[in-house]
Parts: structure tokens; C-alpha cells; sequence
């Protein structure tokens, strides 16, 4: 059964300011016992390549909102991350990675407005691995966390965060759940779980959608 397009486990934030990690991120990826799960979690790499090739199938997009929003919403670590200022726009993005058959992944990014048009981060038809390719476009990445979310049907799935650059310039923070059925979950909770991270905008429009992922683990 293919999941519906839901985000992961809700990511809470621990303080007002920035997250407060207990261990390193190396730390809890090493927790899940699958080395395919531990080297796509530690993946520098674009994460649209790394899944098509494990699946041996290409991926396409689904967009379920894409919208901007005034920097001042996000929370202060994202804004920190992305070296945003009062007055900049962020685009906010969820979507799934999907083959005919199946969600592959469930994504949420934070991004610079106005890299991300340039960019083709906020094409709705691409997903963003492909977008950097066609655009011949080189991307970094800092793993800022890794550990165990929900999926949508409940059972436990592989998820990370990361911050993306082009160039010099941090332009977007990506969060990514993994279909277990892909992803293998499977991991120890000898080490404490992680603070949650709470990093999704807080808006006040009484119209705006509901959070688009369920709770995570308890």
C-alpha cells in the first residue's frame, strides 16, 4: 500500500533559540543497524540519485504546497542557518519523492527565496537533484541531524536534516523521511533519543493548512 503524502514525525524544537543535540550526528546514525540505512543518512551526495539507485527505478516529484513566507516566521535556528535577514522571503516546500507505486520519501525544505527560483529549488515539476544537474549546479551539505520518525502508517522510519549550499551561499534546510520499506528503520535506543526539532514556520493566517506530518515516536 502506497503511503499518502504526509510529513515526518513532528520535528519539535527544544528552545527558543537553537536545538541542543546530546550526541553527535555520527553518533545517532550509527544507531541503525543497516549499513544502506547508515551511508544514506551520512550521504553527502543528492539524495535523488542515491535513492533511484537503490531502488533501481526513477523518482518524480510531488509537490503537495509550496508557498513563501516572510523570514520572521521561521524559527531563529533556521533563519541562523540560512543567514536570512528581517526583511528576506523564504520558500517553504513539501513534497514527496515517489515511482509510480510508492511515496519514496517525505521532504520538507526552508529556503532563501530568492536563490531557490534562480536555482530551480522551487520547480514544482523537478525534483531538486535533477533541477541541480540540468542547471549544472554543485551542491554541499552539512548533516545536522539524523534519528527515527513516523511514517504515515505508523510504523518507525529513518529521517534527517541537513543544510544545502551553493557555493558559499546556504540556501535551503532540507528534512527527509525515508519509506521503511526502502529504508530499513531498524535501530538501538541505547543512546537516549534526540531532542525534537521544531522547524516549520509559525504562521497566523487561520487558513493556512495543517501540519503536514504526524507525530513522532514516543
Amino acid at each position: 500500500m502506497t503511503a499518502a503524502c504526509s510529513g515526518p514525525g513532528s520535528l519539535g524544537e527544544p528552545s527558543p533559540s537553537e536545538p541542543v543535540f546530546r550526541t553527535t550526528t555520527a553518533t545517532q546514525i550509527q544507531r541503525f543497524h543497516d549499513p544502506t540505512t547508515r551511508a544514506l543518512l551520512a550521504s553527502e551526495g543528492l539524495t535523488t540519485l542515491a535513492l533511484e539507485h537503490l531502488l533501481a527505478d526513477a523518482l518524480s516529484v510531488r509537490v503537495v504546497h509550496q508557498d513563501e513566507v516572510a523570514a520572521r516566521a521561521l524559527p531563529e535556528f533556521i533563519a541562523g542557518v540560512l543567514a536570512l535577514n528581517a526583511a528576506d522571503r523564504a520558500l517553504i516546500r513539501r513534497s514527496c519523492l515517489v515511482t509510480p507505486d510508492r511515496t519514496v520519501s517525505i521532504n520538507y525544505v526552508a529556503a532563501v527565496a530568492q536563490p531557490a527560483q534562480a536555482s530551480g529549488l522551487a520547480d514544482p515539476r523537478t525534483p531538486i537533484g535533477h533541477g541541480l544537474i540540468t542547471r549544472g549546479l554543485s551542491q554541499r551539505r552539512r548533516i545536522m541531524w539524523a534519528g527515527a520518525r513516523t511514517w504515515p502508517d505508523g510504523r518507525a522510519c529513518a529521517a534527517r536534516a541537513y543544510v544545502m549550499s551553493l557555493g558559499d551561499r546556504p540556501v535551503c534546510w532540507i528534512r527527509e523521511a525515508f519509506n521503511p520499506d526502502v529504508v530499513p528503520a531498524q535501530h538501538t535506543m541505547a543512546v537516549p533519543p534526540e531532542p525534537e526539532l521544531r522547524d516549520e514556520p509559525t504562521l497566523r493566517s487561520p487558513n493556512r493548512p495543517p501540519p503536514s506530518h504526524p507525530p513522532g515516536p514516543r
